[in-house]
């Protein structure tokens, strides 16, 4: 009988170390991209809604992150997973092209495919365009700061925002928004 209630609370010792070890895991993971990754900027249309269980967030449209060309070398396939090609240009970063196969090396980051919706016009070459959408379409702000940063963006409709994304191996995360070179937050504050 004690036997059996030592093991007990070993097993119970093992169940919680195993937790830990995954928690501390993930949030190493995550922080390792915030580190390592490389940063680019992707233009976004923040919402602001509520969840009762999550508290405030941002949800986030990314403007020019929905569909690019397939690689030259890929065929189309019936796969829910891809992998985008990040670039950086003069102008803006973007999309270079979307890879079924995972490359080696690079700026790339796993993402979610769809099948091509009717939206598209008739220049657009639909055999070689992949419809797809990023791992994260949220941005956590502070439950005070999130509704004023809706009512400042409703307010100043013009205002450019962008998603600070730093990518690794990949895998990414939003670091920021960014108003212009400010944090959103910063940006609310001063407004």
């Amino acid at each position: 009988m004690k036997n059996m209630k030592l093991l007990s609370w070993i097993f119970f010792g093992l169940l919680c170390a195993v937790q830990l070890g995954v928690i501390a895991f993930q949030i190493l993971s995550y922080e390792r991209i915030l580190k390592e990754g490389e940063v680019f900027y992707l233009k976004v249309s923040p919402l602001d809604p509520y969840d009762p269980f999550r508290g405030r967030y941002v949800t986030l449209r990314f403007d020019t992150a929905t569909k690019a060309p397939l690689a030259e070398d890929e065929t189309m396939r019936e796969h829910s997973k891809a992998y985008a090609i990040f670039e950086h240009s003069d102008q803006k970063d973007s999309i270079k092209e979307i890879r079924f196969t995972k490359p080696l090396s690079g700026n790339f980051l796993e993402v979610n495919v769809h099948p091509l919706y009717q939206g598209m016009t008739q220049k657009e070459d639909v055999s070689r365009l992949v419809s797809f959408s990023l791992p994260f379409d949220r941005f956590y702000m502070r439950e005070e700061l999130a509704p004023k940063a809706e009512k400042v963006l409703r307010q100043n409709s013009g205002i450019t925002v962008r998603a600070k994304l730093r990518i690794l191996e990949g895998k990414g995360v939003i670091e920021d928004l960014m108003v212009a070179d400010t944090p959103l937050s910063q940006f609310v504050l001063e407004k």
